[in-house]
């Protein structure tokens, strides 16, 4: 847990990594901004010209707030995508940030993959561990609606899927760029548990903030590749 403000501290310390970890709040930032633009200059216009014509002041001003409102929902749900994007199309500055702090913590040199095998590797653990986090929080989700009186124990266990899901999807970077595969990756879970759980027990909190899942995320990636290169490799976490 101590994780967190250790690599603050390492982005702090390291100039390199000043520019790289702003990437994905820029990314993010403009992509809101542009799915807002074109919520108000498009989306709006697009509407309104569809609308019956107005025959007076109540007429002028349903259209209007329809029209309006309309680009309120547009807004919001370009804010989503911003938020589903921009950690994607900020791979190339995350996978830069663990090239530099495997180097600074003494990592061994790993060999390249290439684009499409890292690609594989990546997709095939995320959907792994896609298909037991989504039916585990479906079920502890069914219970605590079926059995009221189960919430004392549905809840933690929920937060705790919640929390191991965000721990292996900020590992996902640097173990995919070194070829680790899914039964690694759960073999490490679960001869690690306490250290994966407290892990992706305080970025889970941390991510509930506004745009804080965008924002921490080069914080995350810091703590997961110290972390990462500890268990692997027996460095300083």
């Amino acid at each position: 847990m101590a994780s967190l403000p250790r690599a603050f501290g390492e982005i702090w310390r390291t100039p390199e990594l000043w520019l790289l970890s702003f990437v994905p709040t820029l990314v993010f930032a403009v992509l809101t901004s542009g799915f807002g633009a074109l919520a108000v200059l498009v989306a709006r216009p697009w509407l309104v010209v569809r609308l019956p014509r107005a025959a007076g002041p109540l007429g002028r001003a349903g259209v209007g707030i329809a029209g309006w409102g309309f680009a309120a929902v547009c807004v919001v749900a370009g804010f989503y995508l911003a938020l589903a994007l921009a950690p994607a199309l900020s791979a190339p500055a995350l996978e830069r940030i663990v090239d530099v702090v495997e180097r600074r913590v003494g990592a061994p040199a790993r060999v390249r993959l290439g684009f499409w095998r890292e690609l594989g590797c990546g997709f095939r653990s995320l959907a792994g561990a896609a298909c037991m986090a989504l039916p585990a929080s479906a079920l502890l989700w069914l219970a605590g609606v079926l059995v009221p009186g189960a919430t004392p124990v549905t809840l933690p266990l929920g937060s705790l899927v919640f929390a191991l899901f965000v721990a292996w999807g900020l590992f996902d970077y640097p173990l995919t760029l070194r070829g680790v595969g899914f039964r690694q990756r759960l073999r490490l879970v679960r001869d690690h548990f306490a250290c994966v759980a407290g892990f992706g027990a305080v970025f889970a909190l941390s991510f509930w903030l506004p745009c804080c899942a965008v924002v921490l995320l080069p914080v995350g990636v810091v703590a997961a590749t110290r972390l990462g290169a500890a268990v692997l490799f027996g460095t300083e976490p």
